[in-house]
């Protein structure tokens, strides 16, 4: 494919929680600094329910990551029923982190809130995953709801956030982000389709997370088998969708022999004996085998950014420590130029 000649901004990705920052020598200083000395043009930001430090200097921030809801779909149904179904009882604000609320009211007001504080910053988008999951359908992947289900109730969380702001538009761009849940996945042209009709206002555009979207297709096994599918899917997209993917998570995922183990398997052995808490522990630790967040070492991995032509590429890895993010970024960011 021929290189197209294109700018856009390098981010590297950090959240508000402490563990993140406890790896860094001297806070949100010793960040903004790292940042400036790896050559990337800023930060994608994961916050939280509340205001931010005011210690982290906002012009850094290009981009906001928003929480995500995993289980959501029949507490925006049902209501307390739903909720009923999904967890056992917590205080309040463990309900709003699971969901946003006991209700849809709730839900709009905190999706509402989240917007806000993202807006503080001023940044390019604020980033949310169009996906529901329920623990066990992590492993199991027995799924209770189709794509279509997932998006047309997703269209309408948004559509009746956006309605709360005078204008009918959200205070930021809203960046929706594929993952390989049912939602929104680019597995269906025509689903993507019909899912960017259902949305009843302006200032929204889709996020590419590469591993994700690999991660759909446990058969891969290569960089350039992963590159080639990347590719093949984007294509199959109708032209408006791909004019809406304005920016990228960029990172590789191989974890097709794991994921086609684990179904195998089904459930942990002693799943029913799991609290809440310890099935939600469980069940990260097994999503952040399938979602490696690894660094493409292959140059061909500039062919799908060629293809996108996104304003905004956020290195997105999971790493133990700075020095290993540190290596994972210069490795990838080489072999973009």
């Amino acid at each position: 494919m021929k290189t197209v000649d294109i700018t856009y901004e390098n981010l590297v990705d950090f959240s508000v929680h402490p563990s993140d920052l406890e790896r860094l020598d001297g806070g949100w200083k010793g960040l903004k600094k790292y940042i400036e000395e790896s050559e990337a043009d800023g930060l994608e930001l994961l916050i939280g329910y509340e205001p931010a430090s005011d210690d982290i200097s906002k012009e850094i921030v290009k981009s906001i990551h928003l929480p995500f809801w995993i289980t959501w779909l029949d507490v925006w149904r049902k209501g307390e029923q739903g909720l009923k179904a999904y967890f056992p009882p917590m205080p309040a604000n463990h309900i709003q982190y699971c969901c946003g609320g006991s209700n849809q009211k709730e839900m709009i007001a905190t999706q509402k809130k989240l917007w806000e504080l993202a807006a503080v910053y001023q940044p390019k988008q604020a980033v949310m995953h169009a996906a529901h999951v329920e623990l066990e359908h992590a492993f199991t992947r027995k799924f209770t709801y189709t794509d279509t289900e997932v998006l047309q109730s997703f269209s309408e969380l948004l559509n009746r956030t956006a309605q709360e702001f005078s204008d009918g538009e959200p205070p930021c761009v809203i960046g929706i982000e594929n993952l390989w849940w049912p939602g929104l996945n680019f597995g269906s042209s025509s689903l993507t389709d019909d899912f960017a009709a259902l949305l009843n206002f302006d200032k929204w555009n889709f996020v590419l997370d590469t591993g994700h979207l690999m991660n759909t297709n446990p058969k891969l096994r290569c960089e350039d088998e992963a590159v080639d599918f990347v590719l093949e899917k984007l294509s199959q997209l109708s032209t408006d969708i791909r004019k809406r993917i304005q920016s990228m998570h960029l990172n590789l995922s191989l974890s097709g022999e794991y994921q086609l183990q684990q179904i195998r398997q089904g459930l942990p052995v002693d799943w029913s004996d799991l609290t809440h808490g310890e099935k939600y522990s469980s069940a990260r630790h097994h999503v952040l085998k399938i979602d490696q967040h690894l660094p493409f070492q292959t140059e061909r991995v500039k062919e799908i950014v060629n293809m996108i032509q996104p304003h905004t590429v956020i290195h997105e890895f999971i790493t133990p420590t700075m020095a290993q993010y540190d290596e994972h970024l210069k490795q990838q960011m080489a072999v973009l130029v």
